[in-house]
């Protein structure tokens, strides 16, 4: 009768295991993306790239700075993707602003735009920028940008990649 119940309770840790394992990976790869971007189609086009990526991907919106702020005061994201051209204060006056204030430094910003200029990606390395995604032209690319981005981890999001790393197009 005792092996019965030994073999019972292995058979029970074994399914315990695999369950246990199943919710690590998925609370690994949850992931919260706050993107501030004044263009609402570019905000769609994310959470549609979200659910093709698969579970475990949330997308919030702030139109300007002033949301942005209030967002970020509540609660912060896993990684802040910033639009450049915003009204209110642009892009580099967000990460500047946000960069000034220590409680977010732990807060890993993407530049998140359409513009591959060197200056604009110079400045946003120099102002303390995570990374700089150039947005994508297809939903589909987009997608394989979340699905990169997601395996990333937090220590490694925070840190300021090599300057060859930088971008991500």
């Amino acid at each position: 009768m005792k092996n019965i119940t030994k073999v019972r309770l292995l058979k029970l840790d074994k399914v315990s295991m695999a369950f246990l394992v199943e919710i690590y990976f998925k609370k690994i790869l949850k992931m919260h993306i706050l993107i501030a971007d004044d263009d609402k189609e570019d905000f769609e086009i994310l959470q549609k790239a979200a659910v093709l990526a698969g579970q475990g991907l949330t997308i919030s919106y702030a139109a300007n700075w002033m949301e942005l702020w209030r967002m970020l005061l509540k609660k912060l994201p896993d990684i802040l993707f910033l639009d450049l051209n915003m009204p209110v204060k642009n892009g580099f006056e967000c990460l500047e602003t946000i960069r000034a204030e220590l409680r977010f430094d732990s807060l890993p910003i993407a530049v998140y735009s359409t513009s591959h200029t060197k200056g604009d990606i110079n400045n946003a390395y120099r102002l303390g920028a995570n990374y700089y995604i150039i947005k994508q032209n297809s939903l589909q690319n987009t997608t394989n940008m979340l699905k990169r981005l997601m395996v990333i981890d937090k220590q490694q999001l925070i840190a300021v990649p090599a300057r060859e790393e930088f971008v991500i197009v």
